[in-house]
């Protein structure tokens, strides 16, 4: 093996659904599907695995309250975590997701073959992209065709608990408490991530842990507000309103998409559910706030401020206009701030983020907190006696950050895909084309901030991340499962998700809101509240 609260007037995002999340301000990836064949209080009696940080990287800017250590230059002279070969010797194939485009083929790939040759065995790997995954995942399930290991959402899976008790290899005693000591880099892994992989009271998963990454924010390009004189620090919502006028006009918007999360957060909006009277979780569709941002959203269109193509364009067309100049603004999450700066055309593009500005009372409004789980990756039910060469195999790839394995998995080989540049391994075109295989998706050690040979970038990563995220509101509910939810809460939240699409075009009234809510309870929302409650009473609150 190779080792070395708050008020009942609140919102529900992750009840939207995601194809117009991105396009209206609601994107992000939802934890909220995690659970398990009977009660709560089982799968919280789970021995989870220890935490065992990793200390043989020291960051430049130490993280704390909840922030992601940040590197300003990648290591010098990176060393080996592990010896030898992982595994057991025999080849493994993949079910995994994929953001970027679909890399070149094994044999035309030198990437992937260096890889495998440090692997000691051929890693086949079958890429999914991100919107198809979930339809994808289903049909390989239904298949009876998944693979040694699989990548997963805690979120959105019909059934899912029982799914992987039928097709997923237990791996409780293999990670539970101290056992996962024989894997440190899984070790490595924020016990609040492993919560997400618990079903039926077992460990079903290793997670991707992302930490604060998955918050919501709203990107500001700073240099071209400089260049125009404007302070970007905003004390209210109409001085931020009248600065997208100010950025809109001729082929140029403000706006790649509707900032809704920043609204609802600015207007005190929940992040997803909130705690009622008497311990029952409340659904935030119900906050009669929605009506208002609703309507400052629906403005936004109406006067023009938003570029016109946002809801027939992907997340990747959006950041595209941004870090092309044709907007100014895009709501993503702080994990989307690498992905920009390393955009061919974003050049000495800097970017900052806006505080939201409360509504009422002034001053700054807390954000929402992410789920710390991307996703989780389950090894199928037929490898389960290879479950701890599989595991260890996992384990290799979580490297941590400053490790030989770690720049290899992330950058490849230098002088064919990276160039170093004062040090930093920098993609090259090639690079770009044959490293993107998904693997960070698959098995990766938690979040660094850093973006290769840009660490103003990374400094104001951490700066911002800094002065929002130790105040960030949680979801109460990111742990907990509904049965309804993983069978409707799609469906539903799709419904409800269209209603806000046409309000915000303005071919609804924003009173159609209220509607549009009475039916997502009727059909399944009041049952998936009612659901998550017990959940929330039987872990102890």
């Amino acid at each position: 093996m190779s080792h070395p609260l708050i008020g009942r007037r609140r919102l529900l995002k992750g009840s939207l659904g995601v194809g117009a999340l991105a396009a209206l301000g609601l994107t992000g990836c939802s934890n909220e599907g995690r659970g398990a064949i009977g009660s709560q209080a089982a799968n919280d009696a789970v021995v989870l695995p220890d935490y065992v940080p990793y200390t043989g990287f020291v960051p430049d800017l130490k993280g704390e309250n909840g922030v992601s250590d940040t590197a300003l230059r990648y290591p010098e002279n990176p060393a080996a975590v592990t010896t030898g070969p992982p595994g057991d010797g025999a080849d493994v194939a993949v079910f995994a997701l994929t953001n970027t485009p679909i890399p070149p083929a094994m044999d035309q790939n030198t990437f992937w073959q260096e890889l495998n040759a440090r692997l000691g065995f051929t890693l086949s790997v079958a890429l999914v992209p991100s919107g198809d995954f979930t339809e994808r995942f289903q049909t390989t399930v239904a298949g009876d065709q998944l693979p040694d290991l699989f990548t997963y959402f805690p979120s959105g899976v019909p059934g899912l608990p029982s799914l992987l008790r039928e097709r997923a290899a237990d791996l409780t005693d293999l990670l539970s408490g101290d056992a996962v000591r024989n894997y440190p880099f899984l070790a490595n892994i924020p016990t609040e991530s492993w919560r997400s992989a618990v079903y039926g009271g077992r460990i079903y998963g290793v997670p991707i842990a992302r930490g604060p990454q998955s918050s919501p924010c709203l990107y500001r390009r700073d240099d071209v507000l400089d260049e125009r004189g404007i302070d970007g620090g905003v004390g209210n919502w109409d001085d931020l309103r009248t600065i997208f006028g100010e950025l809109t006009g001729g082929n140029t918007w403000a706006l790649s998409n509707v900032p809704m999360q920043l609204i609802r957060q600015a207007h005190g909006i929940a992040n997803t559910w909130e705690l009622g009277a008497g311990g029952t979780l409340v659904s935030a569709n119900e906050d009669e706030r929605q009506l208002e941002a609703l309507e400052q959203g629906r403005r936004l269109v109406a006067d023009g401020l938003v570029h016109p193509d946002t809801t027939s364009s992907d997340n990747q067309q959006r950041q595209a206009w941004v870090v092309g100049g044709t907007t100014r603004f895009f709501e993503g999450t702080f994990a989307a701030w690498s992905t920009l700066a390393n955009m061919p055309t974003a050049g000495d593009m800097r970017l900052g983020i806006v505080v939201p500005p409360a509504i009422e009372g002034g001053g700054a409004a807390p954000i929402w907190l992410g789920p710390p789980t991307h996703n989780l990756t389950g090894i199928g039910i037929d490898s389960t006696d290879r479950a701890a060469a599989l595991l260890d195999v996992l384990n290799y790839l979580a490297a941590p950050f400053g490790s030989a394995e770690h720049k290899f998995k992330n950058y490849g080989l230098e002088g064919v895909h990276h160039t170093l540049v004062e040090g930093d391994p920098v993609l090259t075109d090639k690079g770009q084309r044959e490293t993107q295989l998904g693997l960070k998706y698959v098995g990766e050690g938690p979040w660094v901030n850093y973006v290769p040979g840009k660490p103003d970038v990374a400094r104001a990563q951490f700066d911002a991340q800094t002065a929002v995220v130790p105040t960030a509101i949680p979801n109460p509910a990111v742990n907990l499962f509904s049965e309804t939810q993983s069978r409707k809460g799609s469906q539903i939240g799709s419904a409800l998700d269209s209603a806000q699409t046409d309000i915000l075009q303005g071919r609804e009234p924003v009173s159609a809101w209220a509607e549009a809510v009475k039916r997502w309870k009727r059909d399944g929302g009041d049952q998936m509240r009612d659901e998550l409650s017990r959940a929330y009473e039987q872990s102890g609150g």
